[in-house]
């Protein structure tokens, strides 16, 4: 008996601890970054919010919130009031006015906002304007505090990401690609690799270590892993890599921060690294 404690005094004197390994400084700038964004975009949405309840969802004074709106938020396609009925009412700019009368209450992040009154942000959606985005909505309540509709801010994931990502990993031996749950790619330095599906897109299908490691991303916060895949794009020679995630996250919705390098990351080119 005495030989066994002994045997765990030494084990635990000699043996270090675990140590977590610590996320690369662009990845945390990053997900800083991007946090701080989505902070701006919700005070943003509210003060839009707040202002159509007093004007309403039609008329010359909503038409001059949706500008400013967009004008404040660089990356958005447009942005557009929704009625109860999950109607688009008025839509800026201009050249989006053609979505105006639209019935897109068959989206679900529209039909989850119209039924909770709640802010949503969207997965990844084909929109009516004619291309992938996603949608963030916040709820309109007039001046009686009854629900009438919700502002509607869009945007391309991959313009919103790129414009904070691609100054932080500049120069550096960290590259950083994004998901949404689900496997979606929302952004990458290698664009066809964005829209594709970690689960189900061809390229990805015979890399098992890739394929697991995405589902632990999928379900965890945060963590590190190691994996094989090509080494700057979908057309060059497979490499080793290692990766660490975080998470950031709006109205429940939340995105997967990936930053990775090449296993002997002093030999890679800074900047061209995709998965």
């Amino acid at each position: 008996m005495k030989t066994f404690f002994l045997l765990v005094l030494c084990f635990l004197f000699v043996v270090p601890p675990l140590i977590a390994v610590k996320p690369p400084v662009a990845l945390v700038r990053s997900q800083q970054q991007v946090t701080t964004e989505f902070s701006r975009l919700d005070r943003g949405l509210q003060r839009a919010a707040r202002e159509l309840g007093k004007t309403g969802l039609t008329g010359d004074g909503a038409r001059r919130i949706l500008a400013a709106t967009c004008t404040e938020f660089g990356y958005t396609a447009d942005c557009s009031t929704v009625d109860i009925h999950g109607r688009i009412i008025m839509v800026e700019p201009a050249p989006y006015r053609s979505a105006e009368g639209r019935d897109i209450s068959d989206q679900a992040h529209v039909r989850r906002i119209l039924m909770r009154h709640k802010p949503v942000l969207s997965p990844v959606f084909r929109s009516v304007e004619g291309f992938d985005a996603v949608d963030v909505e916040y709820p309109v309540f007039n001046r009686e505090g009854r629900f009438v509709g919700a502002v509607s801010l869009l945007f391309k994931p991959e313009q919103f990401l790129g414009e904070i990502i691609r100054p932080i990993v500049k120069g550096g031996v960290v590259d950083i690609w994004v998901m949404e749950k689900g496997g979606r790619i929302l952004y990458d330095a290698d664009h066809e690799q964005v829209g594709l599906n970690l689960f189900t897109s061809p390229p990805f299908q015979s890399y098992k270590e890739l394929l697991l490691l995405a589902k632990k991303i999928d379900r965890t916060a945060r963590g590190d892993g190691h994996y094989q895949f090509k080494r700057y794009n979908l057309t060059d020679r497979d490499a080793g890599k290692k990766a660490g995630w975080q998470s950031v996250s709006l109205y429940g919705t939340s995105w997967r921060l990936v930053g990775v390098q090449l296993d002997g990351a002093h030999n890679s080119h800074p900047g061209r690294d995709g998965r």
